[in-house]
């Protein structure tokens, strides 16, 4: 009797779900080992009905309390900031805090009538995380929760429901692999955009993404996440039609030069017996969600005989059927969500986002979407590009703005929606203070306390370098919605306006006082020097001032091209390409910012060499020819990163200088055609070493680069 009492008891404890202090105490261990015995975390109900965290100090250690595991691990990291100059990011930590860690004095107390934060983007899943394993998404879930992330989008493994579900429709393995594309595009593949392009996927694919993603969502849910899981609406594979030719299905045409998958009209009855399989086989799978999130016509599209409003109503009821009270999140992007599709969903359980609402505001253009509950997001990032880039004075000023507005009764969060991660770690945290903050911070002041946590120590020069920063990169400015692209990463022509469609080369400040600053950050090396935070920002901060001379270098080369001035043609067009390649020696001295890193991860996914290629085939594509060919996405995605500077924007520079120099000689030769160089690094499974650079010698090299 005694033994099974035991046993009842050892049960009972091994399903009961972790406390919030167990929760915040590995966090404090992977954060800050050896010092978790110093806080105490205490989850309480909140008075008001609002997310809150509190600090203050009991028995000598400090006590963070809060509403939830979220809202106390936001406490803590609002403690490593502001009391112990420590913080986290994609782009270096700055741990070094002493073994007794300071106490606070008086209590700090933050709360927010928005109860979501939002986070991630679907090209965020291919852009970023295409290939992480479990140690990556550890540090990012963590990274969520300090910074006050309820509710992130949770697509890893969604593969597996596709493959789950088709098969359940009469699909063989091999049509079900020729639909669903590798891991490198599966955000477009969710949002409808293309299939196949990156694929097959290998069995073992599928196996690791599932217990991946299984790993994910426990560990959001230990933090009282609300993960947002892929709804059904309507996307289905272009064959179906042969497999259901009774069914209304309606072609979508091309996305950029990629066949789109088809759509199955909601208010054919096929769609619900569909739906039904595919939250069946989710929940299988996953469990059930709160969130699902899945746009109709992203970026184009056929409407065909579709009504919208109706199609909206049987796609909401699908889910509610699946999961009762579920919310479906809409991207504003474009004209969607249309009014059509709005009048047929219910407002209570709808969610607007409104993405890249730090340039537009959709939500005030549209007034709340015509009272629809709606969240203020911020992208900053376009396809994972390097480039100083965050509209500060915006970030800090517009959710405000929103927050003051007859909109207000509708505004339920704050997010960031970033297509790739891994850049300007600035904006991320302003953007997540936001939701704690009610009114606009003096931006000076917030940034000297961001350099104090970010470095590990106040300074004077710093906080003058980021004053600059703020009146330059960083600075919001009238048409400047993306980062200014490097010349050294442009397809060469004579006429280069932008790296990738969409973009702008194009330089808002004054570049000699960016420079300026750069000079004052490097001058403070002999205080930071060891200091990760530091001196990531230092190679980061000095390759926008190499990409920047690129931009000029050009511009002088074309005119001295078309003053016909041959010798400096061919003098400027050497120091372009020593440009180049100093900026690639500079970005070897940080392995975020080197294209083998990317690599390596992907090969990393797998132990069959076959299928090693086909995962280094996705990294690389995505970066640089994007498709399997020529067209408008070439170069979206390109990154400023060792070894592809070195490996495939330079020997294509060269092959036009080469040109560009027999042309001045009055030699008649075509303009050289670059894909080929594209396509052999893209199949490539070679990589150049990466050179042993002293860091501080580099920069001096780039600051007096003439």
């Amino acid at each position: 009797m005694k033994k099974n009492v035991i046993l009842i008891l050892l049960f009972t404890i091994s399903i009961m779900p972790l406390q919030a202090s167990d929760i915040l105490s590995g966090l404090v261990k992977r954060i800050l080992p050896d010092h978790e015995e110093q806080f105490i975390f205490q989850q309480i109900k909140s008075p008001k009905g609002k997310d809150f965290f509190e600090i203050t100090t009991t028995n000598k250690k400090i006590h963070i309390k809060g509403n939830s595991p979220v809202s106390l691990a936001s406490g803590f990291n609002w403690y490593l900031k502001y009391y112990c100059h420590a913080s986290t990011s994609w782009c270096g930590n700055q741990l070094q805090v002493p073994k007794e860690l300071p106490r606070p004095n008086t209590k700090i107390k933050k709360e927010t009538s928005l109860p979501i934060g939002f986070y991630l983007n679907y090209c965020t899943f291919s852009y970023s995380m295409a290939f992480w394993e479990w140690e990556e998404w550890e540090k990012e879930i963590d990274r969520m929760a300090m910074n006050g992330i309820t509710t992130p989008m949770a697509m890893v493994g969604v593969e597996c429901v596709w493959r789950n579900t088709l098969s359940r429709l009469n699909y063989s393995e091999d049509e079900i692999k020729n639909f669903i594309p590798g891991p490198a595009y599966m955000g477009w593949f969710l949002m409808g955009n293309l299939e196949r392009m990156g694929g097959p996927l290998p069995d073992s694919w599928f196996t690791r993404q599932e217990k991946l993603q299984k790993r994910i969502l426990a560990r959001m849910k230990e933090y009282g996440m609300s993960p947002v899981f892929q709804a059904f609406f309507g996307m289905v594979p272009t064959n179906l039609q042969n497999k259901y030719p009774e069914a209304d299905i309606i072609t979508q045409g091309k996305w950029n030069n990629f066949t789109r998958p088809s759509v199955l009209n909601p208010t054919d009855p096929l769609f619900e017996k569909i739906a039904s399989i595919w939250y069946e086989e989710y929940e299988k799978l996953y469990g059930t969600a709160h969130y699902y999130g899945g746009d109709l016509f992203h970026e184009g599209g056929n409407i065909g005989n579709i009504n919208v409003t109706e199609a909206a109503k049987c796609i909401q009821k699908a889910m509610h059927e699946a999961a009762p009270n579920s919310i479906w999140i809409l991207q504003s992007w474009g004209g969607n969500p249309t009014n059509d599709l709005l009048t047929g969903l219910s407002k209570k359980h709808t969610l607007i986002v409104d993405l890249c609402a730090e340039y537009w505001d959709r939500w005030n253009e549209r007034n709340a979407f015509g009272g629809f509950p709606w969240i203020w997001v911020n992208i900053t990032n376009w396809g994972g590009n390097i480039g100083l880039h965050g509209r500060l004075n915006a970030i800090a000023s517009e959710p405000i703005k929103a927050r003051n507005s007859t909109a207000a009764t509708y505004l339920k969060g704050i997010g960031n929606v970033p297509e790739g991660i891994g850049t300007n770690p600035v904006a991320f945290d302003l953007a997540c203070e936001m939701r704690w903050r009610d009114s606009v911070p003096v931006m000076n002041n917030w940034l000297h306390d961001y350099a104090t946590y970010r470095y590990g120590k106040p300074d004077k020069t710093l906080n003058k370098a980021w004053e600059i920063l703020y009146a330059t990169a960083y600075g919001t400015y009238k048409g400047h919605r993306r980062p200014s692209e490097s010349y050294l990463c442009a397809r060469p022509s004579l006429k280069v306006r932008t790296v990738s469609a969409w973009g702008s080369a194009r330089i808002y400040y004054q570049e000699n006082k960016y420079e300026e600053a750069v000079r004052l950050f490097a001058s403070a090396k002999n205080r930071f020097k060891g200091h990760d935070t530091y001196e990531y920002d230092l190679v980061d901060f000095t390759r926008q001032l190499v990409a920047n001379k690129g931009r000029t270098t050009y511009k002088k080369i074309i005119q001295f091209y078309k003053n016909k001035e041959k010798d400096s043609v061919a003098l400027y067009s050497e120091r372009f390409l020593e440009l180049i390649l100093l900026q690639d020696k500079l970005l070897s001295c940080r392995p975020e910012l080197c294209v083998s890193n990317w690599i390596n991860q992907a090969r990393k996914c797998t132990n069959n060499i076959t299928q090693k290629d086909l995962m280094e085939f996705n990294a690389r594509a995505l970066l640089t020819t994007w498709a399997d060919a020529p067209g408008q996405l070439t170069d979206y995605a390109h990154r400023e990163w060792s070894g592809l500077l070195r490996d495939y924007y330079y020997p294509r520079w060269k092959l036009f200088f080469d040109w560009l120099n027999h042309s001045m000689k009055g030699e008649q030769l075509p303009e050289p055609d670059y894909y080929p160089i594209e396509k052999k690094w893209v199949h490539s499974t070679q990589q150049s070493t990466i050179p042993n650079i002293n860091l501080y010698e580099i920069v001096e090299k780039c600051l007096n680069f003439k």
